[in-house]
């Protein structure tokens, strides 16, 4: 889709946005939004850097289900929405980047971080570990370093769900997780929903897909 014809559709998704959802911060945030490629069954969208804390407005479960209900609408077709920090093609390109090195760095140490850490045992360990994460986050003040650190946190968490988190999980375990998610909410001053929320899209990247290989892996 050529340029032109993605921003003028994102534009008319975006007023009809504003009519669905009486939200005044969501209004401001969607306000500044950019469309900026279709890739595969992914619309990406960017905020500039200045305005990429109004993105927890997007990011709300409702309002991104809003937001995909109208993009499948106007788009006619099931897209996916992700929301960047930038406006470019370059700007996706640069996050594609650094998704993948992540990945790879999260693949091969995250899990050996935890297992070498001999003061994390258990739920209690892995609240102590995140409570102590935040503290160790450069410019965690900042919006910018409170997102870097939700996005570690919740790689470390989904790790240790591994051997934590049993498929069948009974209440005890249930408020552990709670625990957790909203140490980590309240540290990024987020939600705690869209904490969860992000969480279980991580776990779900991380499932095998549909070819046998791990989502996300190259």
């Amino acid at each position: 889709m050529k340029s032109a014809a993605l921003s003028l559709l994102w534009v008319n998704c975006i007023e009809r946005l504003k009519d669905r959802i009486n939200n005044r911060s969501f209004w401001e945030a969607i306000e500044t939004t950019h469309a900026i490629t279709i890739e595969g069954d992914i619309l990406i969208i960017g905020l500039d850097p200045d305005n990429f804390n109004r993105a927890t407005h997007l990011n709300q479960v409702s309002h991104m289900h809003a937001i995909s209900e109208v993009v499948q609408e106007l788009f006619n077709q099931p897209l996916k929405v992700r929301v960047i920090e930038g406006t470019t093609a370059q700007d996706w390109v640069l996050t594609k980047e650094r998704d993948a090195r992540i990945a790879t760095m999260k693949q091969s140490t995250t899990v050996r971080k935890i297992k070498e850490d001999s003061e994390l045992e258990g739920w209690d360990g892995l609240y102590e570990y995140i409570a102590r994460l935040y503290m160790q986050t450069p410019h965690r003040a900042m919006p910018q370093g409170k997102a870097r650190y939700a996005n570690e946190a919740l790689y470390v968490l989904v790790e240790a769900m591994d051997t934590l988190y049993p498929e069948h999980p009974d209440d005890m375990v249930e408020r552990s997780l709670a625990r957790c998610l909203e140490r980590i909410a309240s540290s990024a001053d987020m939600p705690a929903t869209v904490i969860a929320f992000e969480l279980e899209r991580l776990r779900a990247w991380r499932k095998p897909g549909v070819d046998g290989q791990e989502e996300g892996a190259s």
